[in-house]
């Protein structure tokens, strides 16, 4: 590990549950006996605030004196944490400093939960202190919160707010710490490997036998004892600690005699959780041809070169992008250098991780969200140890720390899901561009349809561009068929299946062949309207209309349900507003598609993949593999069926409402539009068969679907750049959104108006030097949502130091002005306005 103690004696200190407004380092006194350990990047506890409560933090570095007065001391080391690296500390520095995040959301961010722990409350009973008597001052339930401490000898917060409920705990809390009836301790909760205990004979097996005997040169007093070495003298090897007990009956202490003695030596062996079933793997040995083998050199050049460099791997869908991808993991490996290879989604993790292992084996690890606590504390432990040499995962993998690192590949560049939308609101474009500048590695980009940010950074030169324009094996693009949707009606067919694709369907499917359908909605209707007065049925908490989503396959058995905060309830049999009973659903998801498919196709499988049918954690992979194993002849889904995936079979792809997203009243939405027609297209004819592809639209001659449909990225990206010029969107400025969040909407709408007030008095004064255009205060697009009402204003501008300083200031007096206000956040280059 690059760190080293310093025997300085004061330690400066980010306090990991700081709000931002008071996110900056605390110089505390290192006791004399920790100055040799102590390390930059460490954890520890300190007391902070006037309560002195303990709290866990990071050490950020040392100083020989302190900046202020009345200096505490540094509590403890958390020996139980592995120290953060210097370029882990490092990184998150930077991101604290460049999305504005604290240094604890950035600290979790790059450490799993399971690894960092969280604190937890425990309450104590002050020994020798009598009971608190029933008063005024506590309740009964103040009462009931003590007795229940004093029996069980101590209690952790959660446990008694399960049992008490939140409200009644925070006030006996509260009353019997300010009386000196308890007192509070933070103590780590963390993950660990599970540990296997084996023993096996530490003597050869004739002395054994002898002391078994009593004839040896130890002698035994116990009948168990030799019970036991009889028992490992029938075996061969290891016996496992558990099953040796069992079938000897035998006890912990007994087994620990015996290898006191020195006849029996235990082994702990720690077992890794791992995510990875390699029994799903085949190897395909990868033969590269021309267009391949030249984007190959240049990566392999780069990374023979140990100079930060980023590359841009453009290749039309099936060129074969992933070939490339895995012969520069293995130059990469090679070179003794470690890799991180990202994946826009868990739905793809299960057939990368099954392609990705059967060339690297072990070396790799898997991190995405869906893990569990264990199996991510367990590929953590993996990569830091240096067993793990290639990590796949999602976008938080991009913190992984590989030793050695030479190779960060992004897939599907493109993706809005790289770009987080909680604190810290990060890009892994951003963090991969800064660890690979910081160890002299390659950041490689791979995308059919490259965003418009880093294709322009491609043909200014500041990334290398490597395109592949044929796809592989001679596999031939799909025939596309725009269809119109507007005659539909007039031939009397009113479902959301056009004629052309209900044809081909029937067609495709009757060969044996197989086809994916698109639809970016789920459930299965997307509102009820009130044919009486018109009003749609929203949620009660959000300002979105409740969708219809049915249980199971009984379809005229349902409820509604919340996109937004996941709010269920009946479908009513009146109207809220008018009590009318003629209520009527309208639109359609996927659901209610499920149901035309299976009318139109007796007899055939049809998966549904979106996020109702994926509620396990293995859902994913066990729906894909049941359509790569021909146990399905539609996959019918939302997004999730779009990208990446390889099916040999299938021959025919359908898009319903291909224009829905290019209404969206957002500066992404023609690249959205394009990038997802064109990954939808791709999926069809990726084997020897010519595929088709059937694009529905109320809006045929639109220039992004006919783009989309040529699969023209240059011209798609001629016209829209020259648009993004036009009207300054980036990659021509930076765009900062300011979000106002409060349940209060009457104050919410008062401090917007105040904020823009506050902004402009800066431009004009202090910080006139930072070009600024300020939009709004307006409404978010969704104005409530679970209950709190959003208010939004958009700044262009130009990131650099001063501008990230502007607003700096900004959040930081927002936050000291109490917590009566609504909460501030901001979100630099946001994927959705």
């Amino acid at each position: 590990m690059d760190l080293m103690a310093h025997k300085h004696e004061y330690a400066s200190v980010y306090i990991l549950d700081n709000p931002y407004s008071i996110d900056s380092t605390y110089d505390y006194f290192i006791p004399a006996e920790m100055r040799d350990t102590l390390v930059r990047g460490a954890f520890v506890t300190v007391p902070f605030g006037k309560g002195n409560r303990k709290q866990t933090a990071v050490v950020a570095g040392f100083c020989a004196a302190p900046t202020y007065k009345n200096i505490k001391s540094v509590f403890s080391v958390c020996d139980d944490k592995e120290p953060l690296s210097e370029e882990i500390l490092e990184l998150c520095l930077y991101l604290k400093e460049q999305v504005l995040c604290t240094m604890g959301d950035a600290v979790r961010s790059a450490v799993p939960t399971s690894v960092l722990g969280r604190a937890v409350e425990y309450y104590f009973p002050v020994v020798g202190k009598s009971a608190p008597s029933p008063s005024g001052e506590f309740t009964p339930s103040d009462l009931f919160v003590y007795e229940h401490i004093v029996a069980k000898g101590g209690a952790n917060a959660d446990a008694l707010k399960a049992k008490f409920g939140a409200g009644a705990t925070a006030t006996a809390i509260s009353k019997l710490l300010s009386k000196n009836y308890i007192f509070r301790e933070i103590k780590q909760s963390g993950g660990i490997s599970e540990i296997f205990e084996n023993y096996y004979t530490l003597v050869d097996r004739d002395r054994a036998r002898m002391i078994a005997l009593g004839d040896g040169e130890i002698k035994l007093r116990s009948k168990k004892h030799r019970e036991i070495i009889e028992y490992m003298l029938d075996c061969e090897g290891e016996i496992p600690a558990d099953t040796l007990k069992i079938d000897t009956d035998s006890t912990a202490s007994q087994l620990k005699a015996l290898v006191d003695k020195g006849i029996l030596e235990k082994i702990q062996k720690r077992i890794y959780r791992d995510a990875i079933n390699p029994e799903t793997c085949e190897r395909r040995e990868i033969v590269l041809n021309d267009e391949q083998s030249a984007a190959f050199s240049e990566i392999s050049r780069a990374i023979e070169g140990n100079k930060p460099e980023g590359i841009l791997l453009h290749g039309v869908t099936g060129s074969g992008k992933t070939g490339v991808i895995i012969k520069a993991i293995e130059k990469a490996l090679e070179d003794g250098k470690g890799v991180i290879m990202l994946l826009p989604e868990i739905a793809l993790t299960p057939q990368a991780m099954g392609k990705f292992y059967s060339y690297f084996g072990d070396r790799i690890a898997l991190v995405h969200s869906a893990l569990s606590a264990g199996e991510r504390f367990d590929a953590y432990s993996r990569i830091i140890s240096g067993e793990a040499k290639v990590v796949i995962g999602t976008r938080s993998a991009v913190f992984s720390p590989v030793q050695n690192l030479g190779l960060i590949v992004i897939d599907e560049e493109h993706e809005a899901t790289y770009k987080s939308e909680t604190s810290p609101k990060y890009h892994a474009r951003d963090i991969a561009r800064w660890r690979c500048a910081r160890a002299g590695g390659v950041m490689l980009l791979a995308s059919a349809t490259p965003s418009l940010e880093s294709y322009t950074k491609a043909k200014e030169g500041k990334y290398k561009l490597l395109e592949l324009k044929e796809r592989y094996g001679g596999a031939c693009l799909p025939e596309v068929v725009v269809y119109d949707m507007r005659n539909e009606a007039a031939t009397g067919n009113v479902s959301p299946i056009g004629s052309l694709l209900r044809e081909k369907l029937v067609e495709v499917t009757s060969r044996g062949e197989q086809a994916v359908l698109f639809l970016n909605r789920r459930g299965y209707n997307t509102m009820i309207s009130c044919r009486t007065c018109g009003e749609v049925i929203k949620c009660p908490n959000c300002s979105v209309a409740m969708h219809y989503h049915t249980k199971g396959g009984n379809y005229e058995d349902g409820f509604l349900f919340c996109h937004l905060c996941g709010k269920k309830s009946f479908v009513p049999k009146a109207c809220p507003d008018c009590q009318s009973e003629h209520l009527y659903k309208m639109g359609f998801g996927t659901q209610k598609i499920q149901q035309e498919l299976e009318e139109l196709l007796p007899g055939k499988r049809i998966i549904r993949l979106d996020a109702d049918t994926t509620g396990k954690k293995t859902s994913h992979k066990e729906l894909l593999e049941a359509f790569r194993r021909h146990e399905g002849d539609v996959l019918l889904g939302t997004q999730m069926v779009t990208k990446g995936h390889d099916f040999p079979d299938v021959t025919l792809v359908g898009v319903l409402l291909a224009d829905m997203s290019l209404y969206m009243d957002d500066y992404h939405a023609n690249e959205r539009t394009f990038s997802m027609l064109t990954q939808v297209i791709g999926r069809a004819g990726r084997d020897k068969k010519r595929g088709m592809a059937i694009i529905q639209t109320n809006n045929p001659n639109n220039e992004t679907i006919e783009r989309a449909c040529s699969q023209d990225y240059p011209e798609f990206y001629g016209n829209e750049i020259r648009l993004r010029k036009l009207l300054v969107f980036p990659p021509y400025c930076d765009i900062a959104l300011m979000t106002l969040t409060s349940a209060d909407e009457k104050q919410t709408l008062i401090t917007a108006t105040r904020l823009r007030e506050e902004i402009e008095a800066l431009m004009k004064n202090e910080y006139s030097d930072v070009p600024l255009i300020v939009f709004g205060p307006f409404e978010a697009p969704v104005y409530k949502v679970e209950g709190k009402y959003r208010v939004r204003m958009v700044i262009k501008c130009r990131l650099n130091k001063r501008s990230r300083e502007f607003f700096e200031h900004l959040m930081k007096t927002f936050g000291k002005e109490g917590t009566s206000r609504p909460t501030l956040a901001v979100d630099f280059n946001p994927t959705s306005l």
